[in-house]
């Protein structure tokens, strides 16, 4: 056995699967190394000695030094096949989204032949569209389906790629905002966009004393939440299906903690998310599509998309507060950050507001 001493950083198990993605995604975690925990810990080997910022943005304490077993490393697609084809995996389904890629077929079999628990590549052949947020994608190779099971944060979901909404790329953000919830916490809690359950389940574990309205306008959305469910064993989710807002006035002064996962389109609901938080205020988790370039320049910057979306909608939950009748007592950003690039220069950007009224 081939062993070395490397750094790493120390993490409670909890977080485990969230600090091993954030490395993963900066390109910092050693992947030849075997990640090695005891009873409360687990300790993730890196390819180098981590700087003051980067402990800081990932939320981990100083890197310790470790003996780690060290393992051949198992070839990438891109050693296979000579580039690195954009891909993501959902439960035992890859989808190819580059919508210019071609040898199709080689990729998918490639993919197949290094992960064995891929059962279907297929190829996304149009934008999510409608109010369903639904896609249209062609199955490349494997098993003629579109249904899957995802199992994220020790939850699972089973969907239908091509009836829901559904991206594995938020399961970082779904389990840093279940993070937020007390576990002893007994408040009311609203998804006003739940798709098939992947923030309300995870929180609704997380927190069993809470109740969590779960609503979405796709009824396939709303058949899997339901399904969904059962499969977690949660009892404190109840799914609602209809246009949010027709049906906000059954929820009104409800809410201690609203999602607002919509990044292209929330802002057209904040007069409704507004009326559903409790007289007294409470959390809302907003998700914004910004761009990088400031009006009238070309300098590029992440920091300008995320000043720009905290401004933004500081000013539009004010407005919607006059329009709505609704007095402000206080409206702080406790967090504004990047959760993923949605295109060149654009970023989707999430913010967690508190704002109080004044009863």
């Amino acid at each position: 056995m081939n062993t070395e001493n490397l750094p790493c950083v120390k993490v409670e198990k909890s977080r485990g699967e969230e600090i091993r993605r954030a490395l993963k995604e900066l390109k910092l975690l050693r992947f030849d190394a075997r990640i090695t925990t005891n009873d409360n810990f687990i300790y993730l080997p890196l390819i180098r000695v981590l700087k003051k910022d980067e402990i800081e943005e990932i939320g981990v304490e100083k890197p310790l030094i470790r003996e780690f077993e060290v393992v051949e490393q198992r070839r990438n697609i891109e050693d296979i096949i000579g580039f690195k084809p954009s891909y993501e995996i959902v439960g035992d389904i890859a989808v190819l989204t580059d919508a210019d890629l071609t040898a199709e077929l080689f990729v998918a079999h490639a993919l197949m032949n290094l992960h064995k628990n891929i059962k279907v590549v297929a190829k996304r052949i149009s934008p999510v569209e409608g109010v369903f947020r639904k896609r249209k994608i062609t199955i490349i190779a494997g098993e003629n389906r579109t249904e899957t099971m995802h199992k994220e944060n020790g939850c699972r979901y089973k969907l239908d790629l091509e009836k829901v909404y559904f991206n594995p790329r938020l399961a970082n953000e779904r389990n840093r905002v279940a993070s937020q919830v007390d576990r002893r916490e007994k408040g009311e809690i609203i998804d006003m966009f739940a798709g098939v359950g992947s923030f309300s389940i995870q929180i609704a574990k997380r927190a069993p004393l809470s109740h969590v309205t779960a609503i979405d306008i796709n009824p396939y959305a709303i058949q899997y939440l339901r399904e969904n469910i059962k499969l977690n064993g949660v009892k404190n989710v109840e799914a609602i299906e209809g246009d949010i807002k027709e049906i906000y006035v059954k929820f009104r002064n409800r809410a201690d903690r609203i999602i607002m996962n919509l990044p292209k389109s929330a802002y057209l609901f904040l007069d409704e998310a507004l009326c559903m938080l409790n007289p007294q205020g409470g959390i809302i988790h907003f998700y914004d599509v910004e761009s990088s370039y400031p009006r009238g320049e070309q300098r590029k910057s992440l920091e300008t998309a995320i000043t720009r979306a905290k401004e933004k909608l500081m000013a539009k939950i004010k407005e919607a507060c006059g329009r709505e009748g609704l007095l402000l007592r206080s409206l702080e950003i406790l967090e504004a950050r990047k959760v993923k690039p949605y295109a060149p220069y654009l970023y989707i950007i999430g913010i967690d507001a508190v704002i109080g009224f004044v009863l």
